[in-house]
């Protein structure tokens, strides 16, 4: 058997990263980092918008599925009577409030100067709103091109209007 001190000499020695090599991979990564994190934000802002948009749709058709379910009035308003932007909620005819929806992030507005959205709208029991509606929904990080339009027609489609690179987002008449 051979002895101990051979043993540890004879071990072989697995090489790791050096301080300097562990270093220069960090400070690229870092690099890397602070190039894509614009983006990523302009991504998250995007994201954002387009969310908001889609969940007003939603609160839209639902109340207008819980119109026609219910064979009654069904109205959908914002929540705090301060605006849109603070969330909203849908109600029965007796003012039960069925849904509430939480604040928009404050970054994000709804209206502006071209479309004023309605103080409320609310569906019969076929499902056909009081009136048609538009909302825009923009970012305050994002440039004044990029929002949203949120429409209802007289039929009680809610939709989010296409983007027509000419005139902006328009919803059908």
């Amino acid at each position: 058997m051979p002895h101990r001190a051979y043993r540890l000499r004879h071990v072989s020695h697995s090489r790791g990263f050096s301080l300097l090599e562990l270093l220069i991979v960090l400070v690229i990564f870092a690099i890397m980092a602070s190039i894509a994190v614009p983006s990523f934000q302009s991504l998250r802002q995007h994201q954002q918008l387009t969310d908001a948009s889609n969940e007003l749709v939603a609160a839209l058709r639902l109340a207008r599925g819980e119109a026609i379910m219910r064979e009654a009035e069904v109205t959908l308003s914002p929540a705090t009577g301060k605006g849109w932007a603070q969330g909203w909620r849908i109600a029965d005819k007796d003012k039960n409030t069925v849904v509430v929806h939480e604040p928009l992030p404050a970054q994000l507005s709804v209206g502006g100067e071209n479309a004023q959205p309605p103080d409320e709208v609310t569906f019969d029991d076929l499902g056909y709103p009081d009136a048609d509606g538009e909302w825009r929904l923009s970012h305050a990080g994002l440039s004044g091109d990029a929002s949203r339009q949120v429409c209802l027609t007289m039929t009680g489609r809610a939709y989010v209007a296409e983007q027509d690179d000419e005139n902006g987002e328009e919803c059908d008449a």
